[in-house]
């Protein structure tokens, strides 16, 4: 071999074989954010996300903010969107409306207790279907003191309809039907809207009902439709569309709990304390009966409010936590 040829790539010149390797590397490493789709049924996006409650039962009566685990939004946005490349040179940004998630489904896979009552747990995009002896529904109820790594499933969703609804109107949810693709001209009383709003197909599928002199298409590819037309459509369309498509909101996420046999925490610290009384009254009474003096049972009364105190005290003050594992497979029904 030549020096010439040894030194092929010395003046930066890069031969056919190189090129396409270096164009299969680039391909490698935008494979991952490019199988992002927002709307394939077959590969939904996974996530494990832990919940954390820690308190006492002080803490629960007088501050009830502290039964909830809610991450912040910046938070809720760094667990549930989807990083996308959107360069040769590496940049990626988050995809995903969080408004519009295509829940497939939610297990809690781990769960620990050591609250001494049962919880009451609900669960954002878990419908709630549990119902205890106060006739409150909850997302799932959680015995007490307990721990469990049988993985249960809180919530399933059929997602055909949401996807059907997404390839036909890819972006629309009920949310933003009366703001994309739709611009208002007040002033000379008609609607502007993009000829994929699902509006549009409502009245193109029902024209023999509608006055069809009340539309127009524009050569922009926007719809011209009269402001009455508008407003009497628009209900009817955001509520088929709420029916049969679910779609969860899970911009604020969060657990909540409560204590799911009674109606309040103080209701449950209540009757934890009697609960926990009773065997100090009985042996109260028991020793009073056997004393002789009055004076005796006086100070018998006395040493007995005393321990009473001193476990009213270990109830309020004694710390408890739950831990929850929820497995989340979902979806965007938009970008």
């Amino acid at each position: 071999m030549s020096i010439r040829q040894n030194q092929a790539n010395v003046d930066g010149t890069m031969n056919a074989d190189a090129l396409a390797t270096s164009v299969a590397n680039a391909d490698a490493t935008l494979g991952e954010g490019n199988s992002f789709h927002t709307a394939d049924a077959e590969h939904p996006l996974t996530r494990s996300v832990v919940v954390s409650i820690k308190a006492s039962l002080n803490d629960l009566c007088l501050q009830g903010q502290r039964a909830t685990w809610q991450p912040s939004q910046e938070a809720a946005r760094a667990i549930f969107q989807q990083r996308r490349f959107t360069s040769l040179d590496g940049s990626a940004e988050p995809m995903g409306d969080l408004k519009s998630i295509v829940l497939h489904g939610m297990d809690m896979t781990h769960v620990k207790s050591t609250f001494p009552c049962s919880l009451g747990a609900r669960v954002t995009g878990v419908d709630d279907s549990t119902y205890t002896s106060t006739g409150e529904p909850y997302s799932t109820v959680i015995l007490p003191n307990s721990e469990c790594s049988v993985s249960t499933t809180l919530q399933a969703d059929d997602v055909s309809l949401a996807y059907e609804f997404a390839k036909k109107f890819p972006g629309y949810t009920s949310a933003n039907l009366d703001e994309k693709g739709v611009h208002s001209v007040s002033q000379r009383r008609f609607v502007l809207v993009a000829a994929d709003h699902p509006i549009v197909s409502a009245i193109s599928e029902n024209a023999d009902r509608l006055q069809m002199g009340e539309i127009s298409m524009m050569p922009e590819g926007l719809v011209k439709i009269s402001q009455t037309l508008y407003d009497n459509i628009l209900p009817l369309v955001r509520t088929q569309v709420e029916s049969q498509i679910k779609v969860r909101d899970l911009s604020r996420m969060q657990v909540h709990v409560m204590p799911a046999e009674y109606g309040s925490w103080q209701e449950a610290r209540a009757d934890l304390v009697m609960e926990a009384k009773k065997p100090l009254k009985a042996q109260m009474q028991s020793e009073i009966a056997a004393a002789g003096s009055e004076d005796k049972k006086s100070s018998i009364r006395e040493a007995f409010m005393q321990r009473e105190r001193a476990l009213e005290h270990e109830i309020d003050h004694r710390p408890m936590d739950l831990h929850m594992k929820l497995g989340v497979k979902y979806n965007f029904l938009s970008k």
